[in-house]
């Protein structure tokens, strides 16, 4: 009798990312089905994500909003809005301590902040939508004569501009030259833009970009665009009538381009042009969460870029965080667990005590949290306490493409699957896996990872560390496809590299 023919599959790369979209035999060799808890990273490996710590004791209420001033030659301030008090702090030992800068904004609409002159000095500019407020540092200004109501401020071309106007959601305004204390007062040098671009449509974002200001209305986008400092076309021009804006606090830039949300999902534009970010190998993972959304939603969708990983992150009231990797155009997400208990309702970045960039999130309940908070006490748990004490464990789950050991008419039985990996210590790791016929799992040996090379560069800059594993699973059970599942639920934060299986031939159908 003729041996069984042996056959192979393999997830060599992860980098293709999150596809929840299309069909099982339409994932690509590098997607994956499921990534929750997951990120990428640059090489094609999936990795679970840090923890979160919180860094304020709780101030009870929903944080509303949150930005970093920066001022040359001082410490980054950092600016804390909660129930229609803005709070101030700096980067420190934890808990940080608050210092209540005012009680003067309101409660139920969320800050926009922006830096900027007011003709003598530098200031940070806070709308509420009311008019406009102030702080030098030390004096609070609330409520600033003849300025108008906003929702939405951003600095372009040296002015200060603003949208959100209930009695002209139709316009812009902007303010004199170096001077925000004159937004939309016409005596002092600022002004007001009727925009009817695409006839008489609410302005709902604004953004500057390059040499452009781009205006968000619900269905289209605007362009403004400056040819000097004093100088600015007071016509605007129609960037695109196809697609606009449904979350107001979505809008973010990065290396010159714009990403935003809309009705359609995630899309970026530049001073040129607009397009989605879905592709037909890589549809956007957002768009069947949009369709569940109600408007209230809309407005809580917050969006920022974290620098230290190349990821804009999206996160969706009451389904959890998507990371959208910028330099592999990739999904991954959602996270739950602390950025869901309590649900997120502001993303911002700061730097640490080092300079470097890191991501804040502040909740409904009320606490400011450190995202990815490695080195720091308990790192790999959520909602950490300030003093490192408690937190929740966080489980990731990965699921790779379905895998059909070359032919899915062909039934098999499996032999052997073979993960590599870097386990970093994890005590609860598990392979499982599905056919239509069977459901089996296997839990992976602890280990600290082995360890490849150790030395020193000129100087005292060491190269070296742990390095990845293969590890043997032993497998079991028939089908004519094998979905296999990646379950870590330790405090560890493990990185997966690639998967190949091991099969034999049964016969046809």
């Amino acid at each position: 009798m003729a041996d069984r023919q042996r056959l192979q599959d393999a997830q060599l790369r992860m980098d293709g990312g999150l596809n929840t979209v299309s069909d099982d035999s339409a994932l690509t060799p590098t997607q994956i089905r499921k990534a929750q808890n997951t990120r990428l990273t640059s090489f094609g490996a999936l990795v679970k994500r840090g923890g979160t710590k919180r860094m304020i004791s709780t101030l009870t209420n929903r944080i509303q909003g949150g930005t970093t001033w920066y001022r040359p030659g001082l410490t980054p301030t950092i600016l804390i809005a909660s129930n229609g008090t803005l709070y101030s702090t700096t980067y420190g030992v934890t808990p940080w301590t608050l210092t209540t800068v005012s009680s003067a904004l309101s409660a139920s609409v969320d800050p926009s902040f922006a830096q900027f002159r007011d003709g003598s000095a530098d200031v940070l500019y806070i709308a509420d939508g009311g008019a406009l407020n102030k702080w030098n540092g030390t004096t609070f200004t609330a409520n600033i004569a003849n300025t108008v109501n906003a929702t939405q401020i951003v600095v372009h071309n040296e002015r200060l501009w603003s949208c959100g106007n209930s009695t002209a959601p139709n316009s812009i305004f902007y303010s004199a030259l170096n001077n925000g204390d004159s937004l939309g007062y016409a005596p002092s040098g600022g002004g007001q833009i009727v925009v009817r671009t695409f006839g008489n449509e609410e302005v709902i974002g604004l953004v500057s970009l390059g040499t452009s200001l781009l205006i968000f209305h619900r269905r289209g986008i605007s362009r403004l665009t400056g040819y000097g400092q004093d100088d600015i076309t007071v016509s605007p021009a129609g960037l695109t009538s196809d697609v606009g804006l449904i979350a107001p606090k979505s809008i973010t830039v990065i290396d010159n381009v714009c990403y935003f949300v809309s009705e359609r999902g995630l899309y970026r534009c530049t001073e040129a042009e607009v397009s989605g970010v879905s592709t037909p190998e890589l549809p956007d993972q957002l768009l069947p969460v949009i369709r569940t959304l109600s408007t209230s939603q809309f407005s809580a969708i917050r969006t920022m870029v974290n620098r230290a990983t190349r990821e804009l992150w999206i996160s969706i009231p009451s389904v959890g965080l998507f990371p959208f990797h910028l330099t592999l155009q990739a999904w991954a997400g959602p996270w739950d667990t602390g950025y869901l208990s309590p649900d997120t309702s502001a993303l911002w970045e700061t730097s640490d005590t080092n300079g470097l960039p890191v991501a804040l999130k502040g909740d409904t309940g009320g606490y400011v949290s450190l995202c990815d908070a490695f080195g720091q006490s308990s790192p790999n748990l959520d909602n950490v306490a300030p003093d490192g004490t408690g937190g929740t464990v966080y489980s990731m789950t990965a699921q790779l493409r379905r895998m059909y050991c070359g032919d899915d008419a062909l039934s098999k039985t499996l032999r052997f699957g073979y993960l590599t990996a870097q386990l970093r210590g994890s005590t609860s790791c598990s392979v499982t896996w599905k056919t239509e016929n069977d459901a089996e799992s296997y839990t992976l040996p602890t280990s600290t990872g082995s360890v490849w090379g150790v030395g020193t560069w000129t100087g005292s800059l060491a190269w070296g560390g742990a390095g990845s594993q293969s590890y043997r699973v032993q497998m079991s059970g028939t089908g004519y496809y094998i979905d296999v599942t990646i379950i870590d639920s330790s405090i560890a934060i493990p990185t997966f590299s690639r998967m190949q299986l091991e099969a034999f031939a049964l016969g046809r159908r």
